[in-house]
Formats: structure tokens, sequence, C-alpha cells
């Protein structure tokens, strides 16, 4: 049912039916100007007689449909989308040589690298059990030795993502070997504030903006402290999750009654650095010594950084004065074609 608006407009509809008494009387008075027509009385009527109603008819109706265009009529449909609310999120990952040394996954032991790359993969597309992967978030990936590297920028093909880290391997120059994730957490924060204020992701489309950095290592080179790095990352609204990744090294103690004492703890120079990084933009700092303890920290990540649905409700309106409009100027037409033709007045 068609909406107006302009309703009020409508009431000069009520006018028509008196209109119409007033042609009608001023007809009637016409046939006065004749003495007497009563030996007209007795003549068949014509078809011009009995039809000669619709032009003034077709008038009125041609009227009618100018005061309904002029109330502008319009329809309206309501529809519901529903926008999704994702995160922005860095990866950063360590690929120095020190990657290459070996962790527990499932009794076996592998490359800290090959665990660190299934992990990941796991996070960005889920693994059908605790982690449901992120299909709403922009995800980019960086790796760093000496020097930082942008391998794969914002992206929602993860897929594609996923593919490009499955071939990440570790630094084998030794020139280009280090641990740089300073560096590397100040090209992630970088970039999220480039892609926010340049690429109009501040709308809310994009929820929160994430570093999650990955090392087995202390910062020992690059140009830009850690602290430094996460001192940016907080002034752009960027959280950091650090992750410290490192085997169980197992010591042994003599006690006083002579038994031996195994004590395992993971040994990972600077890891209060990472801590505080974290830390102070928000974020947590976590150890990993096997993949099911970095599974457990993303599946953590993957709690604390949750997308969400956004519901919108708007209406789609659109003018349909042209159809009255129309109807109105052949009415108009078709009036004056007869009134021209076959039901013309003679004079």
């Amino acid at each position: 049912m068609p909406n107006f608006e302009y309703p009020i407009v409508l009431c000069l509809l009520l006018l028509l039916p008196v209109v119409w008494l007033i042609g009608s009387a001023r007809s009637a008075l016409s046939q006065h100007q004749y003495s007497n027509i009563a030996l007209l009385s007795n003549l068949p009527t014509s078809s011009r007689q009995k039809y000669h109603n619709i032009v003034p008819l077709l008038y009125l109706l041609a009227l009618a449909g100018i005061i309904i265009a002029c109330a502008q009529p319009f329809t309206k449909t309501q529809h519901v989308a529903e926008q999704s609310q994702g995160i922005a999120i860095s990866i950063v990952v360590d690929v120095s040589s020190s990657m290459d040394f070996q962790m527990n996954i499932a009794d076996q032991r592998k490359p800290r690298m090959e665990i660190a790359k299934k992990a990941l993969r796991q996070f960005v597309l889920g693994d059908e059990k605790n982690l449901s992967g992120r299909p709403n978030d922009l995800i980019s990936v960086i790796t760093f030795a000496r020097y930082p590297d942008t391998l794969v920028p914002l992206t929602n093909a993860h897929q594609a993502l996923v593919s490009m880290t499955d071939e990440i391997t570790t630094s084998s120059r030794p020139n280009e070997d280090g641990t740089a994730f300073g560096d590397a957490t100040a090209l992630a924060a970088a970039q999220l504030h480039h892609y926010e204020t340049t690429l109009g992701l501040e709308n809310d489309s994009i929820k929160s903006k994430v570093v999650i950095l990955l090392t087995d290592g202390e910062n020992n080179t690059g140009k830009y402290d850690p602290l430094m790095a996460a001192a940016m990352a907080k002034k752009w609204g960027i959280k950091i999750y650090t992750i410290s990744i490192a085997d169980v090294e197992t010591k042994s103690f003599t006690a006083d009654s002579g038994n031996t004492l195994q004590l395992e703890q993971t040994m990972v120079s600077g890891d209060w650095v990472l801590q505080t990084m974290a830390q102070s933009t928000g974020g947590t700092f976590q150890r990993a010594h096997d993949f099911q303890s970095l599974q457990s920290v993303y599946e953590e990540i993957n709690a604390l950084e949750t997308s969400s649905l956004l519901r919108v409700t708007f209406q789609d309106r659109q003018a349909i004065f042209k159809l009255p409009v129309l109807f109105s100027l052949m009415c108009f037409l078709l009036a004056n074609i007869l009134n021209a033709s076959w039901l013309r007045k003679q004079v």
C-alpha cells in the first residue's frame, strides 16, 4: 500500500463530487435556453447523448490523478542487513635461525618454525575444535630476523595468507640473522595505523587493532627499542599480545639426602621486555614450550579478541508519483480526442 509525503493534499479529492454536481447543474441550466423541448422528448436517444458525460468524467479523473501526484505517493521497503565487525590483526613471526631448534608436538620433535606455522594456520582458519578461525578479520603477516619484512599485507583472503605463511623459512644468511622484534613491532603498528587513517578503517567495520608477536629470543639488533615500539602502538590504540616460544630446559639438582631432583623451566632471557610491551598496551604475555601450549595461547587470544555482527535496519523509499501523472495525462488526452471527434458539441 502506498504512503504519501503530504497526505493532507488528498483532502482535495473530497471537492471532486462538488465539481461534478456543479458541472451537471450548468448542463441542466443550458437546456432552459429553449422555450419548449416537449416535441423532442419522444425522439430516440443517440449514442452521443448516452455517453456525453464521459468527457467531463475523464477531466475529473485527470484532476484526481494530479491531486494524488501532488501528495507525493511512495512505497517503502524495510531491509535488515548484518554487518560484520572484525579486528585488524598483524601477526609478527620470528624467522631467526634459532627457530630451527626443535620442540615437542604429538610426542615428536619438530622445528619451532613448523610448530609456529601450524598454530598460525589453525588460528586463522580454525581447527574445528577450540578455534573457530577469524573469518571477519583483516590479517597481515610480518616476518623478522635482523630486518622486518611484510610477507602478507592486511587482507581477508585468509586461504592465500595461510598458503604464503606455509612457505616461510628461517634465515640462512649470517649477515641477516638476528632478532629485531622492536623494529618488527614498530612496522606492524605503523601499518595498522596507516590503514586506519588512510584507507578509512576507522569506521564501525573495525572493532580493534592487534599485534601478535611471536619470538624465541631477546631483541639484539634493530633501530627501535621494543618498549619504544610498544609506546607507538599504545599511542595509536593498538594492543600487543606477546608470545615467548622456547623449549623446556631441564636442570638437575642433588639434594642433601642424595636424591637427584629435576627442575623444568622455560629459559628465555628478556621475557620481562615482552611482558612489559604487552601490559603497557592492554595485551597479555604468554610462554609456550610446545605445540599444545602455543595452541592454548592462541585460544586465549581468540577468546579475548572477538568479532561481532551488527544488525542494520534501513528503509528503501521509492517515489511513484509518475503513475498518477501518467494516468492524468492519458485521461486528459482521451477526453480531448473524444471532445474533438465523436462526442464533440454541435454549435
